[in-house]
């Protein structure tokens, strides 16, 4: 909030001539009522401190001055700083747009042939302030703070217009952020789902690789099994082999003893059925 009020307020800045010096203290008394509404803030060479560069604080204040005072009499005329540094600068930011510039014609001289003759002059009609029509320099004063206060409300009215036109192009970037915003967050949601299932996945996917590894380990057992019996199977059908073949040798064997037994029962019957002779 200070932030804004100080965005808010007017810079002024007092261009003068020493000899000058008292009526541009009066002047900055009758512009009191602005800086206790917080309305303006001004600054003069005065308020320089000791040791200083002053050249460096004077231009330091004048590039941020909204409104420059040139206090105009035959002392500020024949200043070359005051007429040829300081009321140059403020021509140039007035050109610009950055400043506004009252001069106050404080006394008599030959101001209107001068670069500033074609801004409005203050007090009205361009009136001294110690011309004695005023019948008091603080009624010429007054008319001059009246003018500049007509100028600060109009900066600050254009200052108002800025400051909402920049809060509401803040206010359309808070509104597009924060739906980015929340677009991220749901980005974020859907990234810490898909995280977690890619977890889940990565937990599935090493259990799997554990079973297909359990999987591996049981068919090598298995094979290294059947690779044992297939030894043992061989060893059988050798057996086998062997048992056939002497199969086959006793097969014969006992066919040949058959034989060998029908011949043997031929020939007892064949001997029975003969006679026997005896010789004697």
């Amino acid at each position: 909030m200070d932030k804004v009020k100080e965005f808010s307020r007017i810079n002024i800045f007092f261009a003068y001539a020493r000899e000058d010096k008292a009526l541009r203290d009066r002047l900055d008394k009758h512009l009191s009522t602005l800086k206790r509404q917080n309305y303006i803030n001004t600054w003069y060479d005065g308020e320089i401190n000791a040791g200083s560069d002053w050249e460096q604080e004077i231009n330091k204040e004048l590039s941020k001055a909204d409104v420059i005072l040139l206090l105009v009499s035959v002392d500020f005329i024949a200043s070359d700083y005051c007429f040829e540094v300081e009321m140059e600068k403020a021509l140039i930011k007035h050109e610009k747009g950055n400043a506004v510039i009252i001069p106050v014609i404080l006394k008599h001289c030959d101001w209107k042939e001068t670069p500033f003759s074609v801004l409005q002059v203050l007090p009205d009609d361009g009136v001294p302030v110690v011309d004695k029509s005023w019948g008091d320099t603080e009624v010429a004063l007054r008319n001059v703070a009246q003018g500049i206060k007509l100028s600060v409300k109009e900066l600050m009215e254009t200052r108002a217009k800025e400051l909402k036109s920049i809060t509401e192009v803040l206010d359309e970037k808070l509104h597009e952020l924060t739906i980015t915003l929340n677009r991220l967050e749901e980005s974020h949601i859907v990234h810490e789902i898909l995280l977690e299932e890619m977890e889940k996945q990565k937990k599935d996917k090493a259990k799997q690789d554990m079973i297909i590894k359990s999987l591996k380990e049981q068919v090598e057992e298995v094979k290294r099994i059947m690779s044992g019996q297939q030894v043992e199977v061989n060893r059988f059908r050798n057996e086998i082999k062997k048992l056939r073949a002497e199969k086959l040798i006793l097969e014969n064997s006992i066919h040949s003893l058959e034989k060998k037994k029908e011949n043997i029962e031929n020939d007892i019957k064949r001997i029975k059925k003969e006679p026997i002779n005896y010789k004697g």
